[in-house]
């Protein structure tokens, strides 16, 4: 259950990292356009203070001035919305690899579970070896060991005190076993 959630979580992280980034193009691409235009604002004041006279040349050397001020704020903010969308694309490539190990690391864990042929309501008296002669027509320590061992968690420390009622896993003999 514990891994549905996680994998539930991973889809909304990246749902919400991909939101995020674009947010982050979509103000980088604002503030590219704001730089763009306060060049142009520059461009055109420094033109028009050359034809002008000495009291106008002041004035459009000030709008000039004001122009290539904003032209700077701009590309300074334009540079700090570009190293963090590079920081949210470095994060997200890290979250991709995780998700990829996670995934490759269940895969493995499944393939290597074995397969259960069966499920057994244990009934009073029953002994793990009497289930290992049941299912697997031997009676020995490897086979109801077998048992044992799948069923650990559900059986607890002491594989000679199963309890009545209890629901244990048969597992499928595996190729060292089958005679």
């Amino acid at each position: 259950m514990s891994t549905d959630n996680q994998k539930s979580k991973s889809i909304l992280d990246k749902a919400i990292d991909a939101v995020s980034s674009r947010d982050e193009k979509a103000k980088l691409e604002a503030a590219l356009k704001e730089l763009q235009a306060a060049k142009q604002a520059a461009a055109q004041a420094t033109a028009a203070a050359a034809g002008a006279s000495a009291q106008t040349q002041a004035e459009a050397q000030k709008a000039v001035l004001a122009a290539n001020q904003r032209a700077a704020a701009a590309e300074a903010q334009a540079k700090a919305l570009q190293e963090r969308l590079q920081q949210i694309q470095a994060a997200e490539m890290q979250q991709l690899e995780t998700a990829r190990r996670i995934a490759s690391e269940a895969r493995a864990a499944t393939a290597s579970a074995p397969k259960i042929i069966a499920e057994h309501t244990v009934k009073p008296e029953e002994t793990l070896s009497q289930l290992a002669l049941k299912y697997y027509g031997h009676a020995t320590e490897p086979y109801w060991m077998l048992i044992y061992n799948t069923n650990k968690d559900v059986i607890g420390g002491n594989p000679n005190r199963i309890r009545n009622g209890l629901v244990i896993k048969i597992p499928e003999l595996p190729p060292e076993l089958k005679k």
